[in-house]
This record gives C-alpha cells, structure tokens and sequence, in this order.
C-alpha cells in the first residue's frame, strides 16, 4: 500500500475512529481490482486514437416512427394517420410527416426524451434536458407528479427563475418556457 493511502487510512482512525483493519483491507481490495478499460475512439482527423465516453446515436427515422405509432397504440403508420387522437393532435399544424424533424418534434411530444438528447449542457439546458425542444416539466422542475404540491411547483420555479431569469443573465427564450412549464403543471392541481 502507498504511503498516501496509509495516512489516509490513519487519518480516518484518529478522526472518526474507524477501524483500522477494515479499512487496511478495504483499501487492499480496491487495489487488487483490475483497472476497467477505456474505450478507443478515432479522433475527427481519424489517426490518433483518443479515450471518450461515447454518446448515444440518434435515432433512425423508422425508430421515430415507430415510437410514434407506438404511443398511438396504432399497428402502422397508415393506421396512425386515420387515429383520431392523431389527427386532434397535429390539428392546425403544417407538418411535413416525410421529414426526420417532424417525427423527431413528435417523438419528443408523445413519447420522450430523445437518449442522444438526454443529458445535454449550454444556456438552454436544465437537468440535461434542452427547454427549448424537450417539454418535459416535471424532469425540468426535479419534482415527481405523483407528491408535488402547488407549493413545490411554485419553488421549483422560483429557485429556478434565479439563475434562468433576463435580468441575471438568462435567455428571455429558457425563461418563457419555464413559465409556460410552471403554468401547465399548475393547471392540473
């Protein structure tokens, strides 16, 4: 064992008075384990080979659809189109159901978060989830639907007013959208 984990370990007993035995075999256990493997990826130029956590490829058109169809509780695309849940749903839009973006805008809208979009970072992002194309209130506000109360509902978006807000640097966009969440989950309660 290093000298660094022996302290350490010593630093432990003197502190919080654990056992020093355990601990000692504790750290000879993580030791002995082997070291996991990194995965090897090609950088962009496609030499020289880089560690990196892969992300989650997109879905294909037909997985879209599919999940669509699926959340339709319809067979097929055709049957899809002449569901009257469907037709109420894309009612008043100009949708062009040929395109991967409007599959994906549905996909969003009836059955999830897209993986590849899950866990997303930038000015729009909160709790990995992109507002400006995911409307997900519930994941956004960190609350479970089942136990929040309008109270918590109105917390949540307080606590998350302060960092999103225009006037402390937010995106007027991001905070809109935190309205529009805060007044839909509201009006349910």
């Amino acid at each position: 064992m290093t000298n660094a984990i022996e302290s350490k370990i010593q630093e432990l007993v003197t502190k919080y008075g654990y056992d020093a035995g355990v601990l000692n075999d504790f750290a000879e256990f993580v030791q002995s384990q082997p070291k996991p493997r990194k995965r090897k990826t090609a950088t962009s130029t496609g030499k020289t080979p880089t560690t990196s956590t892969r992300k989650p490829k997109a879905l294909s058109l037909k997985e879209l659809q599919d999940a669509v169809v699926i959340a339709f509780e319809c067979s097929n695309i055709k049957a899809l189109k002449k569901h009257d849940a469907f037709k109420l749903a894309i009612a008043g839009r100009d949708l062009n159901l040929r395109t991967k973006d409007t599959w994906l805008a549905l996909y969003r809208e009836w059955v999830g978060v897209p993986e590849s979009e899950q866990h997303e970072e930038g000015p729009s992002c909160i709790n990995g989830i992109d507002v400006l194309k995911n409307f997900r209130p519930w994941h956004v506000f960190n609350l479970d639907p089942h136990n929040a109360t309008s109270d918590d509902i109105n917390a949540a978006f307080r606590r998350l007013a302060k960092q999103h807000h225009p006037d402390v640097g937010g995106q007027r966009e991001v905070f809109e959208r935190l309205q529009k969440m805060r007044d839909s989950l509201l009006a349910f309660r």
